[in-house]
């Protein structure tokens, strides 16, 4: 059994780790900016559950998660419950906030797979996941920056 992730490359943002922070883990205001993951619910309460509602075409595909990591303004992850046992398949979603200086940082986000399912999900997914990691970021980028502008602004 192999373990499959699909990772984002650190994706650089003009802006401090504590302004990223705060538009990632500010979830009433993903869908006006989110075009991966417009929408989600949780109360980022470890062990608590964390629903995506993920954008597939026109549509969106809901996903049920437990929270795991809640450490800011570093990292946040989550873990796909156990379906029957973690032998047949478990997925990991992690991201990351790196700080670079003071006013920027780096985003990371990955998909980790495990179980007897998760070649074959890695292999239908890892196209279509990548593509919208590097949507997400360039979006949190975008809101991130516009924001520390906001914040800097006397």
């Amino acid at each position: 059994m192999a373990t499959h992730t699909i990772a984002l490359e650190p994706y650089p943002i003009n802006a401090p780790a504590e302004t990223v922070w705060t538009v990632l883990t500010d979830l009433k205001h993903y869908p006006d900016w989110n075009p991966f993951t417009p929408r989600i619910e949780s109360s980022l309460e470890i062990g608590e559950p964390v629903t995506l509602h993920v954008k597939r075409g026109d549509s969106l595909s809901k996903m049920s998660f437990a929270l795991e990591v809640f450490d800011p303004p570093h990292e946040i992850a989550w873990r796909l419950p156990k379906i029957l046992h973690k032998a047949i398949f478990s997925a990991y979603r992690t991201q990351k906030v790196v700080p670079v200086d003071a006013e920027s940082c780096t985003y990371q986000t990955s998909d980790t797979f495990d179980g007897w399912l998760a070649r074959t999900l890695y292999n239908k997914q890892n196209e279509w996941v990548l593509k919208n990691f590097n949507r997400l970021a360039a979006a949190l980028k975008e809101r991130s920056e516009a924001q520390f502008a906001d914040e800097r602004r006397p």
